[in-house]
């Protein structure tokens, strides 16, 4: 029995040696939530998330885009990264539930650090443009450059995939409006061909 007690306790020192600082930001935050001073999700904290199934939302690429603009903007009249996040959060606050999931993780995460919300972004909605984002946010940290260039080839990279989509919506256009337009044209006449016979038949029917 002694030895069963021993064993429990050094898992649980063990746990609380690998996740103490995750604990502790856990129980601020439910401190937080009951005082009525911040929202509280558990899967917003990072030890508990990776255990629970997170949801993925649906957000458009141009939402993703101007989101990254904001941000390259703020960095642009040197604003810091968790400053344009902020901003970020007022300024989409009007944008359905990308704006809603960018204030839960600002709030949530911020004081984590600025890449742990647009890593919540990421995986709230499965984004990879949001990964590169993260990816050239540690190239230039540790090349020393600038963030604001970061940001703006990110904002440059995204606008070009929507160009590509929007050029193959066109390019696809024509095959999709192909039996729409047979349809719309032939049916109308196939009828109108066929109305004789078919007003013959009837009047045979009727001299029955």
């Amino acid at each position: 029995m002694g030895n069963q007690w021993i064993g429990l306790l050094l898992v649980v020192g063990a746990f609380l040696l690998l996740f103490g600082d995750q604990v502790g930001y856990t129980l601020k935050k439910v401190g937080r939530f009951r005082d009525g001073n911040g929202s509280f999700s558990w899967t917003d904290v990072p030890i508990i998330g990776r255990f629970l199934e997170r949801e993925h939302y649906e957000a458009d690429t141009t939402e993703i885009r101007d989101f990254i603009v904001s941000l390259q903007l703020a960095a642009s009249l040197g604003e810091t990264l968790s400053g344009g996040l902020i901003r970020a959060a007022e300024q989409f606050s009007d944008r359905g539930v990308f704006g809603e999931r960018l204030r839960r993780q600002v709030e949530s995460r911020l004081s984590m650090g600025p890449e742990e919300v647009i890593k919540g972004l990421a995986e709230d909605f499965d984004s990879e443009e949001l990964r590169d984002v993260l990816r050239r946010l540690e190239m230039v940290r540790e090349a020393g450059a600038s963030t604001s260039e970061a940001l703006a080839v990110s904002a440059d990279e995204v606008g070009g995939r929507i160009e590509d989509e929007i050029k193959r919506d066109i390019q696809r256009s024509p095959v999709r409006l192909t039996v729409p337009m047979a349809v719309g044209v032939f049916l109308p006449a196939i009828a109108l061909s066929m109305y004789p016979l078919v007003a013959g038949l009837v009047r045979s029917l009727r001299a029955y």
